[in-house]
């Protein structure tokens, strides 16, 4: 039996295969950016079609649940939803953050030092990221937050730690944030693959979402007025 794992809250689309016990299978992600409407059911379908894999097989469906992109986390719960409904099987959400943290740590290869922070970054318009704080164990120690990034965000970064940070919207802080205990780490990008990650951990403790009423995070709330923090 397989996990299936959407990840859908930034411009990429991609989905993901594990099998129950955390052995990750195989990744598709969409060549068009932001055409998750016409894509991600026919990222779905291939998957499983190349894998020899029938629907029945799935044991769970995994979400990333946000925050990100309005149309894109609808357009994943609602088909994630859709699927778990015709195949009475649960629905498991998954941090967008918290995978993205995941996606920095295995993006770097070098040994770290034991005080790093990993710090993921999703583009919220302007200087304004989704954004929070993960150790090298995936334990988060900074909620997410929606946060206005400008020339004062830099003293908020405790000098007793290492930060990496990465994500789309990383990019466009890298020069604000520029010191020696902050590090860029570019190319950094949502995927499914850390997502299934961390949903088969969930998946074990039996962490289910209710199917009929999970809506995503969207952090609306911060939208307008964000902290000035980062």
């Amino acid at each position: 039996m397989y996990i299936l794992s959407i990840e859908t809250a930034t411009e990429q689309c991609s989905v993901a295969l594990h099998t129950c016990e955390g052995k990750f299978v195989v990744q598709k992600n969409a060549v068009l950016p932001n055409a998750h409407s016409e894509q991600l059911g026919a990222l779905i379908e291939e998957l499983l079609r190349a894998q020899a894999i029938a629907p029945q097989k799935l044991a769970a469906i995994a979400i990333s649940e946000g925050p990100g992109s309005y149309t894109g986390l609808r357009i994943g719960t609602s088909l994630a939803k859709g699927m778990c409904f015709a195949l009475a099987i649960p629905l498991i959400a998954v941090n967008t953050l918290q995978a993205l943290a995941l996606s920095i740590q295995e993006k770097i290869t070098r040994k770290l030092p034991e005080n790093t922070v990993f710090v993921p970054m999703i583009d919220a318009r302007r200087m304004e990221v989704y954004t929070a704080q993960w150790n090298a164990q995936n334990e988060e120690i900074q909620t997410s937050n929606a946060l206005i990034v400008d020339e004062h965000s830099l003293s908020q970064f405790s000098s007793n730690y290492y930060y990496c940070i990465g994500g789309n919207g990383s990019a466009k802080c890298a020069e604000l944030l520029r010191n020696a205990h902050i590090e860029y780490v570019p190319k950094v990008v949502n995927q499914a693959k850390t997502v299934g990650d961390i949903a088969c951990n969930l998946f074990a403790q039996q962490q289910f979402v209710s199917t009929a009423y999970f809506e995503p995070l969207y952090l609306k709330e911060f939208q307008t007025t964000a902290k000035k923090l980062c």
